[in-house]
């Protein structure tokens, strides 16, 4: 057992997705599934229950991530430790990001900050944005990146670096392909599969929807569930209708599998921002990653607008 097959795993179980763990640590997907294989064989039971949509951890998967991640926290710490002794620090940045930035946005740009910066190691954790924020207080993380309007914290500091389109996604049936747009009334008779209810995304158009007297339990919600990749499969599968971020459905809209239609008299779009503690300056690798999150090239390369 190797501090690479708890890095490993860990990654998987931030993004549920052997896919795009391996998308974020720049390895294949076979070599991705052979290190979580050997710890399977190893405790002899599984520590992930395979979906089509993704994984999440068994209850002995629960353990080991509770375990694997002191093991972790230890070992950057003795690294830099041993490191400081020897006059060369290898300087560890902590970031934490919403899911739709974790997943789509921060992947590529994290592997194009560490071409030209190759002695760093950034350490990606994947959560919601409440979350982040708390770990960025507590000192877990260096710098956030989260989704969502009207955030205010006085220990902190919040630079918005752009927007992020949110879209209704149909099924691509016959019903909605030609479809060019729908109302708000149409919209509430549909069936809805939804975020969960503490969804910051969920918060934030019920506070759209409400300049139009109407209050997200108005939708004809059929389903919750907590994961954008779950919520895109269940439309694709003509369950019913949803919001999630553009970037959730790209892809699947260039490839025709879903429908993005137009909301009429009603453009949903939520803040990105970057927060770091206030009072509080960075230094060395640290602030050169967070000047390259705020340069142009990684929003444009992104799509953020």
């Amino acid at each position: 057992m190797n501090v690479e097959q708890f890095e490993i795993f860990r990654t998987i179980a931030q993004v549920k997705s052997f896919t795009k763990a391996a998308k974020i640590l720049n390895f294949t997907q076979p070599a991705i599934s052979s290190q979580i294989k050997i710890l399977e064989q190893h405790y002899n039971m599984p520590l992930f229950e395979r979906y089509n949509n993704g994984v999440k951890l068994t209850e002995a998967g629960k353990k080991f991530y509770q375990y694997g991640d002191k093991i972790l926290a230890l070992f950057e710490q003795m690294e830099n430790d041993i490191a400081g002794l020897s006059g060369f620090n290898k300087e560890h940045i902590n970031l934490g990001a919403s899911y739709t930035a974790g997943n789509y946005y921060l992947p590529n740009s994290i592997m194009t900050f560490k071409e030209s910066h190759p002695s760093s190691y950034v350490r990606l954790n994947i959560s919601d944005s409440q979350q982040i924020i708390s770990e960025l207080k507590d000192r877990y993380l260096d710098i956030g990146i989260v989704e969502g309007n009207a955030f205010y914290d006085r220990d902190l500091d919040f630079c918005k670096i752009g927007n992020s389109e949110l879209v209704l996604i149909t099924p691509a049936t016959d019903k909605w392909i030609n479809k060019e747009s729908i109302t708000i009334p149409e919209m509430l008779e549909e069936p809805f599969v939804s975020r969960e209810d503490e969804s910051i995304l969920r918060n934030y158009i019920n506070n759209c929807l409400k300049t139009y007297a109407v209050n997200y339990d108005d939708l004809n919600i059929i389903m919750e569930i907590t994961n954008f990749e779950a919520i895109k499969h269940a439309v694709i599968n003509n369950k019913g209708i949803s919001i999630v971020p553009y970037p959730v459905v790209k892809n699947d809209l260039l490839q025709g599998t879903i429908c993005q239609v137009p909301i009429e008299g009603l453009k949903l779009s939520w803040e990105i921002n970057i927060i770091c503690r206030a009072n509080e300056s960075l230094t060395g690798i640290k602030k050169d990653f967070l000047d390259y999150l705020t340069r142009s090239p990684w929003l444009i390369e992104t799509g953020i607008q």
